[in-house]
């Protein structure tokens, strides 16, 4: 989905009429030429004029008509602008001026020759993990310096941060105008501002704001940079506000594995919802930020080469795939009954394994896998121990899957399977309720049907909704550890099936049988018989659907379980690491 911030806006709704345009570029003739516009956004026009006197590039930015036609609006903004003219910092772009002429509200500010990081991810999806780190630095800087001054900017995100094009170095844009943001519904002009996206939780409710506001949306700004998504996504303003306030936002490294562990932790404590949780300054960001650089660099160098070698061409034989397959698909059958090792590597043959001119692609070899059902975890771990793809000791192939109890249910006599599906897991180590969104959206993903989410002081609730369908889920943290309880009742299956074959098209022929027993064979009995056969074949082969379908339920069940038990050791792994540089 497009951000919000790219809503097509009239361009009379946001700038000014043609005339106006003529007539202030006259008023600012002998001062500035303006060459062209370089920039439109629901919070006014932007132009790439040139000072005359002084001979350098600039830019100008307007206020729309419907702020600045209000006198104190048009005041505030004038004295806000003048207070971040104030500023001088090599991560800030500077205002050269903020003036009225004829009604026209407008500031002019040093001209930065590059792109926002908005355009930048926008053009170029997920930045490097250095850039990104770099960029964060630099505004961090930008804020801390602010921030000293007792000057907030209040609208921090990816369109207000210019990446120079001659060096990199970032620089934070609109200071003189954050404050008018506060003031304006959430549809400005017609457009809905990309702000909501950005903003704090205290900005939200209203309270009042200091620096650690910024800090907050420097990390949805680096969330999306690093990503290439933001924290809360939706269609409805509305839902991110609330997101912001009720949700805890996905760790990064749940949204990009591959991502630095020390960039990732900080960008986490970034957008922590209680601001004493955060960074208490900018100069503390960009401390930490520095402490991590070589780990970073060293970090994101080693994911270039593992990228590089995934691409590598290689090619399977038939006969390594089917091996490779079958050992994935014991391995998926063995979980819950012996604790799945580390994969043992096997090195591959210089002359044996040479690249062939046939066979199977890695690619090819996951995709199968997966078509037949088989999870990702453990193709991984196949092809690790084949040689085809690595699997450290401290990956989560290396862990031994946790153990899944499954209850025991009695066979329907009636149906030919149980009914209920019952499995239990118990994790040693409390997760932290914070990120219970992330088993929210791996039971939704999984299940694809309706359900209803709910918190009650440190136990997830999840209920099914659908119809013919009764599943209840429940993860609680209590006493060291988190248990993963899951049932579902599949007697509704089993009505549907039951009911549609045998009650449907049992019952459906009736009349025509009787008439088939009497007209043809002219016998009560016959007439009873062969309404018997046909409800009792209808019966079989409902039997042999509902089993069928009970045992894909209870390994689908199995699955998710395991899934989430899986999820809930990474969270809990990743709390008992101390934060990057926490004072």
């Amino acid at each position: 989905m497009a951000p919000l911030a790219s809503v097509v806006v009239a361009p009379h709704f946001l700038g000014m009429a043609i005339d106006d345009f003529t007539h202030f570029s006259g008023r600012l003739a002998g001062q500035y030429t303006i060459e062209r516009e370089i920039g439109r956004g629901g919070m006014g026009v932007v132009y790439l004029a040139r000072d005359v006197n002084l001979d350098r590039l600039v830019a100008i930015k307007t206020l729309p008509p419907d702020l600045a036609s209000d006198p104190i609006t048009r005041e505030r903004f004038l004295r806000e602008a003048r207070t971040a003219a104030a500023l001088s910092h090599p991560n800030i772009v500077p205002i050269y001026r903020a003036d009225e002429v004829d009604g026209h509200v407008f500031f002019a500010m040093r001209y930065v020759d590059g792109k926002s990081l908005a355009e930048i991810v926008t053009a170029q999806g997920p930045l490097d993990a250095r850039v990104v780190l770099r960029v964060m630095r630099d505004v961090s800087l930008a804020l801390g310096y602010a921030h000293a001054r007792g000057v907030v900017h209040r609208d921090i995100k990816a369109e207000n941060i210019l990446i120079e094009e001659a060096g990199g170095a970032a620089m934070v844009t609109d200071f003189g105008i954050a404050r008018l943001v506060e003031a304006k519904p959430l549809t400005a002009t017609g457009q809905v501002l990309g702000t909501v996206y950005y903003m704090s939780p205290e900005q939200v409710t209203g309270e009042p704001l200091d620096g650690r506001s910024d800090l907050y949306s420097l990390g949805v700004a680096a969330f999306y940079a690093l990503t290439g998504r933001f924290p809360f996504d939706n269609a409805v303003a509305s839902a991110v506000l609330v997101s912001h306030v009720t949700t805890a936002p996905p760790p990064v490294l749940g949204v990009s594995p591959n991502a630095p562990r020390a960039l990732a932790e900080i960008i986490d404590r970034c957008l922590a919802k209680p601001r004493e949780a955060r960074f208490q300054s900018g100069a503390d960001v960009a401390a930490a930020l520095t402490s991590v650089e070589s780990d970073v660099a060293r970090d994101a160098a080693a994911s270039e080469r593992a990228e590089r070698d995934a691409i590598t061409p290689r090619l399977i034989s038939d006969t390594e795939a089917q091996a490779i397959w079958s050992r994935a698909a014991a391995l998926q059958a063995q979980t819950g009954i012996v604790p799945r090792q580390a994969p043992m590597l096997i090195a591959r043959e210089a002359t044996r394994d040479a690249v062939p001119t046939s066979g199977y692609s890695v690619s090819d070899v996951r995709d199968a896998a997966r078509e037949a059902g088989i999870p990702s975890q453990y193709m991984e771990h196949a092809l690790a121990e084949h040689g085809v793809s690595s699997a450290g000791a401290g990956s989560q192939l290396a862990r031994s899957a946790p153990t899944i109890t499954e209850a025991p249910a009695a066979k329907s006599v009636f149906a030919g399977a149980p009914t209920t599906v019952e499995f239990e897991v118990v994790v040693r180590g409390e997760m932290p309720d914070r990120d219970f969104d992330l088993l929210v959206d791996i039971i939704r993903r999984s299940r694809g049907e309706p359900g209803i989410a709910s918190s009650m002081g440190r136990t997830l609730s999840w209920t099914a909704t659908a119809r013919h369908q009764s599943l209840i889920l429940s993860i609680a943290v209590r006493n060291g550890t988190t248990t993963i309880h899951a049932q579902e009742n599949i007697r509704p299956l089993a009505g549907r099936i039951f009911g549609g074959l045998v009650g449907g098209a049992g019952l459906g022929p009736t009349g025509a049988l009787i008439g088939i027993g009497m007209g043809a064979l002219h016998s009560p009995l016959a007439t009873v018989a062969i309404e018997l056969g046909w409800l009792s074949a209808l019966y079989g082969i409902a039997r042999t659907v509902f089993v069928k379908k009970s045992a894909k339920r209870r390994e689908m069940l199995r699955q998710l379980v395991g899934e989430l038990a899986t999820t809930v050791e990474d969270t809990i792994a990743r709390e008992r690491r101390p934060p990057a540089n926490a004072p």
